[in-house]
């Protein structure tokens, strides 16, 4: 099949949202199928090529935000009511955490965070400000399929507030523990430390075993070593590293082997937000909340309702 490259995708896009070409002109201009065209499109949407955006205000569900307030002793919910269709959903909601999380962020100093796709759109949505004196820290290290990125997301976010970005150049997971030791030892770790010890703000996504297990490296050499002594399928979730079961506890004999931000001192950050857009994270929230790993959540109505019923059962 023919591999368009991003140019050619963004001129495609350009013909038919901006000059207002038809399919079969465009299909004509560049000697594609009408279908390939199409699928241009898409893929100049999933490359973040293009950038659709829907002016409409965002609803939200206010008495399921009291509900999760109370329950779960949240400082803030934001549950925002469903949509049209997922990808308005995801939108939405990326879109109304990077609001709320900028609005944070003018009083805050250090910010940590994690990485992935959740966060790179949340940094796109991220109005350009000037803040000199605002840190951007990576709190957890890379994990053995993250895909190569010229920038790292500490580097992206701070670029928007032309501020200062400090990053974890080590991998998540070790299976010797004295690795882990040795790292701490490094003059730019103990750097980092600092700045865990004194953060304004998190925001994160949450993981899931099941997305670690798609890597067959990972599973063949450190998963035996590094889940020897616990039930896989307690794992509820991973919040920057740290698995947790579905009641909120963390397994704590993974802490040897990660080279992350400690519990202690993410739960002595103020402000710790969790965006989920992803409704297979059902038990990965409902396990994140009950810990009290964080203060602020927002997600999707639908996706709140699904972690309510679960919360609930008998």
């Amino acid at each position: 099949m023919t591999q368009l490259t991003d140019d050619i995708l963004a001129g495609i896009a350009h013909d038919y949202y901006l000059s207002k070409l038809n399919i079969a002109d465009i299909s004509q201009k560049y000697n594609l199928s009408r279908y390939l065209v199409s699928k241009a499109l898409d893929d100049a949407q999933k490359h973040g090529i293009v950038q659709i955006s829907i002016q409409q205000q965002t609803k939200r569900d206010s008495e399921l935000e009291r509900k999760f307030q109370n329950k779960f002793h949240l400082k803030e919910v934001f549950i925002l009511k469903d949509q049209d269709t997922t990808n308005q959903d995801n939108e939405a909601i990326v879109k109304f955490a990077a609001q709320q999380i900028q609005n944070y962020a003018k009083s805050a100093h250090n910010i940590g965070m994690s990485w992935g796709t959740l966060m790179m759109d949340i940094i796109r949505f991220f109005k350009e400000e000037e803040r000199k004196d605002l840190n951007f820290i990576q709190l957890s290290g890379q994990t053995f399929n993250s895909s190569p990125r010229k920038k790292q997301l500490t580097q992206e976010a701070a670029t928007k507030f032309n501020a200062k970005a400090y990053t974890l150049p080590a991998p998540l997971y070790v299976k010797n523990p004295q690795l882990i030791k040795d790292i701490q030892q490094e003059p730019f770790y103990q750097n980092l430390i600092n700045y865990y010890q004194n953060l304004d703000l998190t925001f994160a996504g949450l993981g899931t075993f099941q997305s670690i297990q798609v890597n067959q490296f990972f599973m063949k050499n450190y998963a035996p070593i590094l889940f020897k002594d616990i039930d896989v399928n307690k794992i509820a979730g991973l919040v920057f590293g740290h698995a947790y079961d579905i009641e909120g506890n963390f397994f704590t004999q993974l802490d040897n082997n990660i080279c992350s931000i400690s519990i202690k001192d993410l739960q002595n950050t103020p402000n710790r937000f969790v965006i989920v857009k992803n409704r297979f994270k059902t038990n990965a929230l409902l396990g994140a909340l009950r810990s009290g790993i964080f203060t602020h959540l927002v997600t999707s109505e639908g996706i709140a309702e699904r972690v309510w019923q679960k919360a609930n059962e008998n």
